[in-house]
């Protein structure tokens, strides 16, 4: 199954979807469980503040909270070591707080809410698939009021600024001043010649790392203004000099199991088609060069990659956007029903 450019693969349900599902079902299946899934909670006292909670989980006095993560990327927990405290996940409280706010009957007699964040694929291959811990009321209750002073402050003439982790997301990075400085410090950086004594290295030493730190926040800004100017161009807004360009088209199978059967009844042996798993075929058409045979044009298809952000002038296969779209939709439709009309007349 397909979703957006995303195909979901076998090692995908193995990996992925199958360990995650097991442990819900483990859940649901005890006696008495009830659960909400996917269900918007709003946060309390704050105007417009709200979010999607993946499940929530009721077995008798306990509710269960699980945040599903499927992606890749950077590990999270649920509780974080941060010196000599451990920090518990604020998206797991922001959800746990507005469900108990939205939820108040489901809530009731509930001792104690265990927030449970199901990982089951990181950058830390051995790292465990559940990160979980138990919060009390008491706890959502100081939340409460943490969150509604930093949004007070965040919404303030003068905010407080302060890069971090949190900025990962952030669409405003590439106008605000904490991440456009390194652009400043860059500008002014001077690389020191070789050094020739053991002073001179230290601080030569010392420049490659401040360098280094420099070009990583300068990335972190380029990431941010490229999204932005891929969506912007995504919606049919207008970025000068740059346009979406579909990827490189990559051939595939149409039926792997039918091209087997097929290559094997022209003649191709079981190794030239097979390995761990069905050879690309760029890789059979090479074997099939080698010894005088040819590969059936109708069992090869072929799809682009993706959609990137690229210069006007290095477009090779130009994208429209949304706005594009529909307008060559509504000109194509018109024009159709306007054929009909003469089709009609006598």
């Amino acid at each position: 199954m397909t979703f957006g450019s995303y195909t979901i693969t076998s090692d995908d349900v193995e990996n992925a979807l199958q360990p995650v599902f097991a442990y819900i079902d483990a859940l649901l299946s005890q006696s008495g469980a009830e659960f909400y899934l996917e269900r918007r909670v709003v946060f309390p006292g704050i105007v417009n503040t709200y979010g999607t909670a993946d499940l929530i989980i009721r077995i008798g006095s306990m509710i269960y909270l699980a945040d599903f993560k499927f992606g890749r990327g950077v590990r999270v927990l649920a509780l974080t070591p941060d010196g000599d405290e451990d920090v518990i996940n604020a998206q797991l409280m922001f959800y746990a707080t507005a469900a108990r706010h939205t939820l108040p009957q489901f809530f009731a007699g509930v001792d104690e809410i265990a927030l449970t964040i199901l990982q089951p694929q990181s950058i830390e291959p051995e790292a465990e698939m559940i990160s979980t811990t138990t919060v009390t009321h008491a706890e959502l209750d100081a939340f409460i009021v943490a969150y509604r002073a930093a949004c007070a402050e965040a919404l303030s003439d003068a905010p407080r600024l302060q890069r971090g982790s949190w900025c990962r997301f952030c669409p405003a990075r590439p106008i605000c001043p904490e991440h456009t400085k390194p652009l400043l410090d860059l500008s002014q950086f001077v690389t020191l010649a070789s050094p020739r004594a053991p002073a001179d290295k230290a601080a030569y030493l010392q420049a490659l790392a401040a360098g280094l730190d420099l070009v990583d926040a300068v990335k972190d800004i380029r990431t941010a203004l490229h999204d932005q100017a891929k969506r912007a161009l995504q919606n049919g807004d207008n970025v000068p000099g740059y346009t979406l360009s579909a990827g490189r088209a990559e051939r595939h199978w149409f039926d792997e199991n039918a091209a087997l059967a097929a290559l094997q009844s022209a003649g191709f042996y079981y190794d030239d088609v097979m390995k761990a798993e069905m050879r690309s075929p760029k890789q059979v058409e090479l074997r099939a060069k080698a010894r005088g045979l040819e590969v059936p044009k109708e069992l090869i298809g072929s799809r682009r990659s993706g959609v990137s952000l690229v210069r006007s002038e290095n477009a090779h296969a130009p994208v429209p956007g949304r706005v594009e779209l529909a307008r060559m939709f509504s000109e194509a439709l018109e024009a159709l029903l306007e054929e009909g009309k003469h089709e009609e007349r006598p």
